[in-house]
């Protein structure tokens, strides 16, 4: 399965220490070039844009020419990239985070998981501590409902994958 991610789940991933866990699960993951600008944008941490430098050997960055979608144009350049970019790679598993691109991305049936789906799988695996990781997440700018927490929190106990 090839992994396609947004910029939002690999940044808040790395804010949190847990950037590294998403190659423990997938090995590498392939982003658009809209998503790479933004991870390397001045304005990022800098520890992101360290993350990503010192992950290129299992980072794919690919070019993708956005096609004139009305859907895609109310998303920004990297959910809407990182949509095509999952649309035109077979077995893909999207990354993504934010409601539009996600709700975009479902009305296209892309497989997608986001950044607490990863947590969950990698605590399944024993890469990092579920109960520490939501805690470290609520410690950021990240928006995490209750409710969504408490899902992934009821799948954790179940053991159920992504």
């Amino acid at each position: 399965m090839t992994i396609v991610a947004d910029t939002s789940p690999l940044h808040y991933a790395v804010l949190i220490g847990a950037g590294d866990a998403i190659f423990h699960l997938y090995g590498h993951i392939v982003i658009p070039t809209a998503v790479y600008r933004e991870l390397l944008n001045a304005g990022a941490p800098e520890s992101l844009r360290q993350w990503v430098e010192g992950n290129r050997h299992r980072i794919e960055i690919r070019q993708v020419n956005l096609t004139d979608d009305p859907h895609l144009r109310k998303l920004d350049a990297g959910e809407a990239e990182a949509i095509q970019l999952a649309q035109l790679t077979p077995d893909s598993l999207l990354l993504i985070d934010e409601r539009d691109g996600r709700a975009e991305a479902k009305r296209r049936g892309l497989n997608i998981t986001g950044l607490l789906g990863v947590i969950r799988d990698a605590a399944l695996s024993g890469h990092i501590d579920f109960e520490e990781t939501p805690g470290e997440l609520k410690r950021t700018d990240f928006r995490l409902s209750s409710g969504v927490e408490t899902l992934v929190r009821a799948l954790y106990k179940s053991g159920s994958p992504s």
